[in-house]
Parts: structure tokens; C-alpha cells; sequence
């Protein structure tokens, strides 16, 4: 099957989006659009995010895969963080407004109402993906070891106050060797939005159909987000996918042309999600 990737660039009000949008051009009958959003230190072409998407594209989804616009990947070079300054004053609040923007941009570009839009995360992508589900018109959810909050992964006690009173906190990309540091304004945009980035809230109030899918050897996510944000859902269903780890068998870069067996199993269950459109 022939699949395109189209690049684009959507100007949202923080900054620059680049992306991909993966498609059929064999004539399939398009039933809507995927919108996948990247995890923490992530970016849209780690690993095999891209045979992901040139496979639900084969299902007659488009394929929309991007970076959000902090992630410190900026051309001319997509590959590489190179804008640690701009990764470093990254918020929660920054990609859920990152997401929003492209969820919308991505529904101006469907053909008629019969068309859905789904929107997809991993692991903090996950996260963000379910606040901006619950603000935005999508048709459906799904998360990939995805976190159920974020509250807990802040530093507390004396290392929240060196945080502050240092504004840098420091973490390894352990990918590039990278020492990457968020200012403290991370911190304070969460106390300040904790409402509206509650990710427990957003889930009960979502109405439409969401699929978690999680493996039980995750070592990053632990399988109990997975299972507390599946039980909080209205019409939630939680696929366990037995030896998985936090990136399904797959790591960056990614050079073979077949996706790893758990990531197989993870779009299993996502096409059997997706059937139901």
C-alpha cells in the first residue's frame, strides 16, 4: 500500500508545530484522523512512531504525528534537542494548549461529519492527551503506558526547595547524554493550573469511548495508572500486554523495517478499538 507523509507547520500561539501527517493514496475510504502526542524527552520521530503511523494510515486513518512546541526540536535539525532553553521553560499547561491547537487544526482538515478525530498519547503524552480530549470535540481516546498524574512526579520537600531557590532541575537524557534543566516555572504553572491538568478529572468527565493499553513489565509508568485510568472512565476498556516495557520493544532509532512483536500487539488493540468507527 502506498502511504504519504506530508510535513507541516502549524503556528500556534506559543510557538512553531512541526509535524507529519501519514496517509492513504490507495483510494481507501477515509474514516478520520489520528492525532498522536509524544512523550516526556520525546519527540515525533523517536523510535518507531513513524511505521505506527504508516500502519493505522493503511486502515484508512490519517496519521497526524508532531512535536510539541517546547520539546527543543527545531529545525533545521528535527532530530536533535537543540533548543535546551525552550525545553527548559516547557509547562504541562504549554502542551495541553500545543495539543488543543492541533486537535482543531486537524479537524479543519477533515472531508465531512462522518469522519472522526481520535486522539492518541504515550506516557506524559498520555496525560496530556486526556486533558485535551475533555477540552476539545474528539471522538475517542487512546493512551499508550500512559501516567494517571502529575502531581506525584514533582520533587517535594528539601528537593523542591533547592529547586526553587536554584530555578534548575537538572535530569539526564539518557539517549544524547544530554543534562537537560527545568525552571521552576514548571512547578508553579502546575499549582497554578492543578484544575484544569487534573488528569483523574478530565478522565470521568470524558464521555467517549477510551482504550489504555499498558504493559505489565513497564518500568518507567507503573501498570497501575493504567489501571486507575481505565476504572475512571465512563466507557473505558485497560489491554494488558504481558512483558511489555514502557516503549513496546521499541527503541531510537529504530532501523528495521517491521515494528517489534509488543508494538504488533499494541496496534492489534488499537485496530479493534478503532473497528468500532
Amino acid at each position: 500500500m502506498n502511504i504519504n507523509r506530508t510535513p507541516f507547520t502549524h503556528l500556534s500561539a506559543l510557538g512553531d508545530i512541526h509535524g507529519d501527517i501519514h496517509h492513504s493514496v490507495d483510494g481507501l475510504d477515509r474514516k478520520g484522523r489520528i492525532v498522536f502526542a509524544h512523550g516526556y524527552k520525546g519527540f515525533k520521530d523517536w523510535g518507531a512512531w513513524d511505521l505506527l503511523g504508516d500502519t493505522l494510515a493503511e486502515e484508512g486513518w490519517d496519521f497526524v504525528r508532531f512535536n510539541f512546541s517546547h520539546n527543543g526540536h527545531i529545525k533545521p535539525n528535527l532530530l536533535d534537542c537543540s533548543d535546551e532553553i525552550s525545553w527548559s521553560k516547557n509547562t504541562y499547561s504549554i502542551e495541553k494548549s500545543d495539543l488543543e491547537s492541533v486537535l482543531k487544526y486537524a479537524r479543519g482538515g477533515m472531508l465531512n461529519d462522518s469522519e472522526q478525530l481520535i486522539v492518541m498519547g504515550h506516557s506524559r503524552g498520555g496525560g496530556i492527551a486526556s486533558l485535551a480530549a475533555t477540552s476539545t470535540d474528539v471522538d475517542g481516546l487512546i493512551l499508550l503506558a500512559s501516567v494517571c498524574d502529575f502531581e506525584s512526579r514533582f520533587p517535594s520537600g528539601k528537593a523542591l526547595n533547592k529547586w526553587r531557590s536554584s530555578d534548575r532541575l537538572e535530569v539526564l537524557n539518557g539517549r544524547t547524554m544530554q543534562v537537560l534543566s527545568h525552571s521552576f516555572t514548571f512547578y508553579e504553572d502546575f499549582i497554578e493550573n492543578s484544575e484544569s491538568l487534573n488528569i483523574e478529572k478530565a478522565i470521568r468527565s470524558f464521555t467517549s469511548p477510551l482504550l489504555v493499553i499498558h504493559g505489565d513489565s513497564d518500568e518507567a509508568v507503573d501498570i497501575s495508572d493504567g489501571q486507575k485510568l481505565a476504572g475512571w472512565a465512563n466507557d473505558g476498556k485497560l489491554v494488558v500486554i504481558p512483558g511489555a516495557a514502557h516503549t513496546f520493544g521499541a527503541s531510537h532509532p529504530w532501523e528495521s523495517a517491521n515494528l517489534p512483536p509488543h508494538t504488533i500487539e499494541m496496534v492489534q488493540a488499537i485496530k479493534q478499538f478503532l473497528a468500532k468507527y
